[in-house]
């Protein structure tokens, strides 16, 4: 009897813990929960307007990350050459991906488990042709079949695992974090390949002070534990307690980011930092060797700057690589 009571409530975990990660993503993946009155969400149905309806349009400004994102793709389209993909953990991201395309009229290619492995290899190849450029007009027969008009290449991180190369885009949107570290670090990887010409921008968006925060920061803890030997008090002192643990699904509203606190950064004071990282630092160093910033002042990435004056970032990390700049 106890383990049936176990995985039931264990099931309940993990579940309301999914649920937590598709609000922090877009309200409107909830929707239908609420229209519901499913367990966790009764009474929540009021907070959607009157004729609210995600089935059938994407709303950006109910979602910080989706507005940011909006932003970006749109500072990126117009400044630059550059192609971007986009990688999710769920596939209802996915679909909001496609209505934001649609909407702006961005030319748009998915990849995700449906795909055939003749056809996924296509569509990489011609993504990732020179000659292929997005600057061309839309043309409203994609994406059938890949058109000169490419500008997202949209991604499920289940499927974008080892081998996938995608060399054609040299901007990638990791828009939530996978529990397994290395599932996300496969994905991030698939544009800083071999062949790359352009200098690369990796972008990880994180709800602040919600579960996605606590989810990065448990993979960084899991990568810590796999690199280092801690010996310290100070290395002990920033691994996860049982207490913090329990506060998985506590959203804080009072504070910039949970996880420069959860660093207890002494490069910062007050929340800005007043001594730079070592020059040896690059983006596989820990956390708390990153650039940590609360404003866009010394932010390296023109698009990032850009987009910050829309008042929804509230911290940023940043390192790099070979001049390559990996934005957190």
């Amino acid at each position: 009897m106890n383990s049936v009571l176990c995985a039931v409530a264990f099931t309940f975990i993990l579940v309301s813990a999914l649920d937590l990660c598709l609000r922090s993503t877009d309200p409107s993946l909830i929707f239908e929960k609420c229209l519901n009155q499913s367990d966790g969400f009764e009474n929540c149905a009021h907070f959607f307007p009157p004729k609210f309806q995600p089935e059938k349009q994407v709303y950006p400004e109910w979602s910080g990350k989706m507005r940011i994102l909006d932003l970006l793709l749109a500072v990126v389209k117009s400044t630059t050459n550059d192609k971007v993909v986009l990688v999710s953990n769920y596939t209802q991201t996915l679909d909001l991906f496609e209505q934001l395309c649609l909407l702006r009229r961005y030319g748009y290619v998915r990849l995700d488990g449906t795909m055939t492995i003749k056809k996924r290899a296509k569509i990489v190849e011609q993504f990732n042709d020179p000659e292929v450029c997005h600057c061309q007009p839309f043309d409203n027969t994609f994406p059938s079949t890949i058109q000169s008009s490419t500008f997202i290449f949209m991604l499920s991180s289940k499927a974008g695992g080892c081998g996938l190369n995608l060399i054609g885009a040299n901007r990638l949107v990791m828009f939530d974090p996978d529990w397994n570290p290395a599932n996300d670090g496969q994905a991030m990887a698939r544009v800083w390949r071999d062949g790359q010409k352009k200098n690369c921008f990796i972008y990880r968006m994180l709800t602040t002070g919600s579960i996605e925060e606590k989810i990065f920061q448990r993979q960084s803890h899991k990568k810590a534990l796999s690199s280092c030997v801690v010996d310290n008090e100070e290395d002990v002192a920033r691994h996860f307690s049982v207490d913090q643990l329990r506060d998985l699904f506590k959203l804080r509203v009072d504070t910039l980011s949970d996880t420069h606190e959860t660093l207890k950064c002494k490069r910062c004071v007050n929340g800005i930092e007043s001594v730079a990282p070592p020059e040896s630092a690059d983006t596989n160093s820990d956390l708390s060797l990153w650039h940590h910033c609360r404003d866009k002042k010394r932010i390296p990435d023109n698009a990032v700057k850009a987009v910050w004056g829309c008042g929804l970032i509230t911290f940023c990390f940043y390192q790099s690589s070979h001049d390559q700049c990996n934005v957190d």
